[in-house]
């Protein structure tokens, strides 16, 4: 995210017992990337109620946030490209826009846990995981405007104690606003929900592959590949 340009950053998690070192934690995780650090802003947000699912911790997030705009991504997923800087670039002003995967060719993602999409002309019909007609997956990543998308989770938080960001997409595609998607067919990504996902994971991105998470290349590489161009 740093790398599309953004600088506020704020992460939503549970059972957070130490902020500050859970803050050094990911601010140290992050300079091996060679990305300048010290005009970040990084905010560490705590969901006391986390069964109440992702769509609260949207809420949540979106309640201390006051741009106009806001890059939304699940956590756990894992891209080879910086799928965040297309989407910025491609964004148009929709209400939401979503990244997808038209499944042109074979991934990697859990076909039955994944979250199903029926687009037509660049806009969102339908979502949800038990879909019977779809034609893109859901990646978890989205771009909001923020103002609209906080009267739709005040709503659906008002209604339900557990909702998804899939219901908050739902509520708004019964409105009036628009919700756009935008291909990303040659991206690999997966959703790291267990540790045999994870083993998956390790064995697509490492340092025999071409492929790096979110498309940073390790510095040990840069230099390696620099001075192999020298010679």
């Amino acid at each position: 995210m740093i790398k599309a340009g953004i600088r506020k950053i704020k992460i939503v998690a549970s059972e957070i017992f130490n902020k500050v070192k859970y803050k050094k934690r990911i601010l140290k995780s992050v300079v091996p990337s060679l990305i300048n650090i010290h005009n970040i802003e990084l905010d560490i947000i705590e969901n006391k109620i986390p069964d109440r699912e992702n769509g609260y911790s949207l809420f949540l997030g979106l309640n201390t946030i006051f741009s106009k705009y806001v890059l939304l991504s699940m956590a756990d997923h894992i891209f080879s490209k910086n799928v965040f800087s297309q989407l910025v670039k491609n964004y148009k002003g929709n209400d939401i826009l979503l990244a997808t995967d038209p499944m042109h060719s074979n991934g990697y993602y859990d076909i039955e846990d994944a979250t199903k999409v029926y687009g037509k002309n660049s806009f969102i019909i339908d979502i949800g995981k038990d879909l019977s007609y779809y034609n893109r997956l859901d990646m978890g990543v989205f771009i909001l405007k923020s103002k609209n998308i906080k009267k739709i989770c005040q709503r659906v938080k008002s209604n339900l104690y557990k909702f998804g960001v899939t219901n908050i997409v739902l509520s708004i595609l019964n409105s009036d606003l628009n919700v756009g998607y935008y291909d990303f067919p040659n991206t690999i990504w997966l959703d790291i929900d267990d540790y045999k996902i994870y083993h998956q994971l390790t064995r697509l991105f490492n340092n025999k592959s071409n492929f790096y998470p979110f498309g940073l290349i390790p510095p040990k590489y840069i230099a390696y590949s620099n001075k192999e161009k020298k010679t």
